[in-house]
């Protein structure tokens, strides 16, 4: 059995009927809430006929592209045959004109520059874009990435120091820099201009650098307000080769790691993220990088499919290990050396830090989990927060999320290293977590983030009172209605609408992932062939049928079942994604099992 094209990735938000949704397709065994159903509302059947005729479409997918806001068959062209020729002009972005302008100036007197980068998987690509875009166009060009360890996040006096030590008279930012306000004015004392170019949410205060590329910023009107770092970055380098007038199909060579970065940085998969990602998977199956191929090769994926959860799951775990355990400068290397044996000893070591890093994972999330059972009223309590010694601040992050997706709770994990607290958290639909910090700021050194997720410092003697008033304020402000975790379906089916037809028409659909994500579906009364049984870690297989309509299905972490669906003659209604299964030459449909009830009218009962 291969990896799906989406690897179980599907977060984000869907227009429309889909605006509340932000929830994670991660359909394991630790889940321990019940989901809610919810059905996607039926469009108006007789326009989606007329459409469906039009296009020649299937109306199962009209209905789903309706419900996604591509509602007239000139969108619905535009989605199934994207063109890379449907980008935007670089420049109506508010801002290039004068960073263009600026690398220009520093390219015609052979100015030193810094591309300052930041050491996830998004800052990472950004910053091995530019700075190869800028070597080729035979730039003096170096790369700064904080450590995440000392220096913590966004433009620091440390790298600016690094630049002075350097002679570099311009510093072009990638993935950060928005809130930089006095970083920017340190720089400027030491006679050295700032371009920033990111994409996260700018404060009240904006700094003032020689130019700032944001498509979030007020004045930016650009078409796509929502780019990852990466590509922003691109953007950049193609307004550069545009007013070089250099040939752009150049650029096209980095589609790889802009691909890369705009999965991992979980951005919505729509418009231009949809074309960037969509050409960009392909540049990596393809891909010239040294690296990139010896991180495949090391990985597995040499040779296979590769489609967004592989870059989210496989991939970009290996890229982003080193930063969250330390220095990323070895993910740069990685990227942007042309020397195979450097590539490969780079891949061998990256994979051995991510084994490292899940290890630590595992042991930080069994350590959680222990003080949830001793501490936490997982049926009561409306937020959790966990402080221990020890645990690794690069981590917790990612332990948070799956504190998240098991209990469905807002949840702060905090890592205390002498006499401070560094604490990432996660949230859910309907709390705000920088709403909700701002109401504990009294007792926080720092915090910052956005609604699902954000960064806080705290001494350690006051996390007993902010895990005291972080519960109060979930108590005010979640419902009971926010607290049930919902599984949003696209259109309910019969197993006799699935056809190979359909499913090729599916896969046009990818990339997949934030608002575009793999169609669910909802089929009720199937009866289950024969005896279900376990595969692999916890994993249902079983066969079922509707009519004469029988497919196989694969319920990961849903092995639990198998005692409940012993009986013969078991009814049951299935939510589903459908999707290829390559396995010993012969390729057949399946359905991956999201969640599963017992029908009301049960045979078995």
């Amino acid at each position: 059995m291969t990896v799906t094209a989406d690897g179980g990735t599907e977060l984000g938000l869907y227009s429309s009927f889909w605006l509340l949704k932000k929830e994670a397709d991660m359909t394991i065994s630790t889940k321990s809430v019940p989901l809610k159903w919810v059905v996607a509302p039926e469009p108006d059947p007789d326009l989606v006929q007329k459409v469906s005729s039009q296009v020649n479409l299937d109306p199962a997918i009209v209905r789903i592209l309706f419900n996604r806001q591509i509602d007239d068959p000139e969108l619905i062209r535009q989605f199934l045959n994207p063109k890379l020729t449907d980008l935007f002009d670089p420049f109506t972005m508010y801002g290039m004109e004068e960073a263009v302008e600026r690398i220009l100036n520093a390219l015609r007197e052979n100015e030193k520059i810094m591309v300052y980068g930041d050491y996830d998987v998004d800052g990472i690509t950004a910053t091995s874009l530019i700075y190869l875009v800028l070597n080729k166009l035979g730039a003096q060009v170096v790369y700064y990435l904080p450590n995440r360890l000392v220096e913590g996040y966004g433009l620091s006096v440390d790298g600016i120091k690094e630049a002075t030590a350097q002679n570099v008279s311009l510093i072009i930012s990638v993935d950060t820099g928005v809130t930089a306000v006095s970083e920017v004015e340190y720089a400027r004392s030491l006679g050295i201009d700032c371009i920033l170019t990111d994409h996260h949410e700018p404060g009240e205060i904006l700094p003032k650098p020689i130019a700032l590329v944001n498509p979030k910023q007020k004045e930016c009107n650009y078409q796509c307000g929502e780019l990852s770092g990466v590509g922003v970055a691109f953007k950049l380098a193609q307004a550069l080769y545009q007013r070089l007038q250099q040939d752009e199909r150049e650029l096209e060579e980095h589609l790889d790691l802009v691909a890369l970065g705009t999965s991992a940085d979980i951005v919505p998969l729509i418009g231009e993220n949809r074309i960037l990602t969509k050409f960009g998977i392909k540049q990596i199956a393809r891909t010239t990088k040294p690296g990139l191929k010896s991180l495949a090769f090391v990985s597995g994926l040499m040779g296979k499919e590769i489609g967004t959860g592989q870059v989210v799951f496989i991939l970009a775990p290996r890229i982003n290990a080193v930063g969250r355990l330390g220095d990323a400068e070895m993910a740069i290397r990685l990227l942007t050396t042309k020397d195979e044996r450097v590539a490969a000893d780079i891949a061998r070591k990256l994979d051995k830090e991510n084994q490292r890093r899940k290890d630590i994972d595992e042991k930080t999330l069994n350590e959680a989990l222990e003080q949830i059972r001793q501490h936490v009223d997982v049926e009561n309590d409306r937020a959790i927060v966990l402080a221990s010694e020890g645990w690794h601040q690069g981590v917790i992050g990612i332990v948070a999320s799956r504190l998240v997706e098991r209990f469905h709770l807002p949840t702060v994990m905090i890592a205390i290293d002498g006499g401070e607290g560094k604490g990432s958290a996660r949230s859910i639909p309907g709390f705000h977590l920088c709403d909700a910090l701002k109401e504990c700021e009294d007792l926080l050194l720092r915090y910052g983030g956005h609604k699902y997720a954000a960064g806080l410092t705290i001494v350690p003697e006051k996390i007993d009172a902010f895990r005291d008033r972080l519960k109060a304020v979930s108590e005010r402000l979640l419902t009971t209605e926010d607290l049930v975790a919902k599984l949003y379906i696209d259109a309910e089916i019969e197993l006799s609408e699935i056809t190979h037809a359909l499913l090729d028409t599916i896969e046009t659909f990818a990339p997949f992932g934030p608002q575009n994500m793999r169609p669910v579906f909802l089929t009720r009364n199937c009866e289950i062939l024969g005896q279900p049984y376990c595969v692999g870690k916890n994993h249902l297989k079983m066969k079922v049928r509707k009519g004469d309509a029988v497919f196989d299905v694969i319920g990961f972490g849903f092995g639990d079942w198998v005692r409940h669906l012993s009986g013969r003659g078991n009814l049951v209604d299935l939510v589903y994604v459908v999707e290829y299964n390559h396995w010993n030459d012969v390729t057949r449909i399946q359905l991956r099992l999201k969640d599963m009830k017992l029908a009301a009218g049960n045979l078995g009962a």
